[in-house]
């Protein structure tokens, strides 16, 4: 399940939502987050509909299904907490309340999910070049994270057949990430010292923003009668 969110976050080309223009994106997250601070269920449930119809347009069924059980256990210990906290004369909720509590965790963290798998690396890399920063980053970032995250796990694994303690295991990952990074510095030390002389090349689908905007309008229509 946390394989198949990786994978959508950092493994997927320029296709998708991805290719949706950069307004569409803030103006379906502002939608999504100005609907989410009116308290109640009604916010949660509406927010996790209409993220269930574009998960399911991209990046696919199976990638918002193991969103939601990723999501599940910090929701769960959230609401779980709480209520626990009601019964012990503590300040909690009943059990309505861990309810809404619940679903209003999973549609968050799907939505901050979401907004993450969309973000384009290469628009934001023409956007800080725009803004005469150091373009490379953004695209380094993203393909760095991944052996970063493949190093600990390993790392972890290993210490788990040696039945060592998790905490142990993370000087090796860090070491071996310090290094790799050692070789990006010095294999591109000309590009990270000097300016590209174009954007990256990259497409806008009006497809994908059409789509944003209409759940965007939708969000900020029921903002209004919620």
């Amino acid at each position: 399940m946390i394989n198949i969110v990786y994978k959508t976050l950092f493994l997927k080309g320029e296709e998708g939502f991805r290719k949706a223009a950069s307004w569409s994106k803030i103006l379906f997250l502002a939608s999504a987050l100005l609907l989410f601070v009116k308290p109640g269920l009604t916010p949660a449930v509406v927010v996790f509909a209409i993220l269930l119809v574009l998960s399911a347009i991209w990046p696919g069924f199976e990638w918002f299904v193991s969103g939601v059980l990723v999501s599940a256990v910090p929701a769960f210990w959230f609401s779980l907490t709480a209520y626990m906290s009601g019964i012990l004369g503590l300040p909690g909720v009943g059990l309505a309340g861990a309810i809404v509590i619940f679903s209003r965790t999973i549609a968050f963290s799907i939505l901050i999910l979401f907004t993450a798998s969309i973000i384009s690396p290469v628009r934001v890399s023409n956007l800080m070049l725009r803004l005469k920063s150091p373009a490379y980053f953004p695209l380094l970032l993203w393909r760095t994270i991944p052996y970063g995250l493949k190093n600990t796990i390993d790392s972890l694994q290993i210490g788990v057949l040696k039945k060592e303690k998790a905490y142990k295991r993370l000087a090796p990952a860090v070491a071996i990430m310090l290094e790799y990074g050692g070789y990006i510095e010095e294999y591109n030390w000309f590009k990270l010292e000097s300016k590209p002389l174009s954007n990256l090349p990259s497409s806008t689908s009006v497809k994908y923003t059409l789509i944003l905007l209409l759940s965007s309008l939708i969000l900020f229509t029921l903002c209004i009668l919620v």
